[in-house]
């Protein structure tokens, strides 16, 4: 079955759309977090839970944050010198800064998994389940952010003939 563009593009925004929804109620439940450690520490009966969940949920957000960022393409780049390399440089550049993207994201993959097995068995230091909760976000960072960067590198070959060859224009 072949998707019609407008699908695809529906799927995209559903997707986009559940990882910034997770990602506000990660926030949230880390806001929630941290008033309840600091309130049960004002009153002198401090939960010891509160530390190291809002460890665990400060991890998922930065995650969940790369994830964001890479499909909004709002992170930081400095293109001082890329912007001066004629059209084809700046493809060629663009291409190769995607390809360690994924690069890191299979690795990511790859390593997500033995750090999940080697944690499954040891349990979190005062929360009810396994430390490879905090891993558990890996794979799926991963997968987005190749996905994502596989998706920059077709953007920038199939966007090349539209790209203006001037000084000064970022083009990509």
């Amino acid at each position: 079955m072949r998707w019609s563009t407008s699908a695809q593009a529906r799927a995209v925004r559903l997707v986009d759309r559940s990882v910034e929804a997770v990602a506000v109620l990660v926030m949230l439940a880390l806001l929630a977090t941290i008033v309840t450690g600091v309130a049960t520490r004002m009153v002198n009966r401090p939960l010891v839970w509160t530390d190291e969940l809002a460890q665990y949920l400060l991890v998922w957000l930065g995650f969940l944050g790369w994830m964001i960022g890479a499909r909004r393409r709002s992170h930081i780049r400095i293109t001082t010198f890329i912007d001066r390399l004629p059209r084809s440089g700046r493809i060629a550049v663009e291409i190769i800064a995607q390809l360690g993207v994924v690069i890191l994201a299979a690795i990511m993959i790859w390593q997500s998994g033995s750090l999940i097995r080697r944690n499954i068995d040891v349990e979190a230091v005062t929360l009810p389940f396994p430390a490879a909760m905090l891993y558990i976000l890996l794979p799926l960072a991963g997968i987005v952010i190749a996905a994502q960067a596989v998706s920059e590198m077709y953007r920038a070959i199939t966007t090349a003939d539209r790209i203006e060859d001037t000084s000064g224009a970022t083009g990509l």
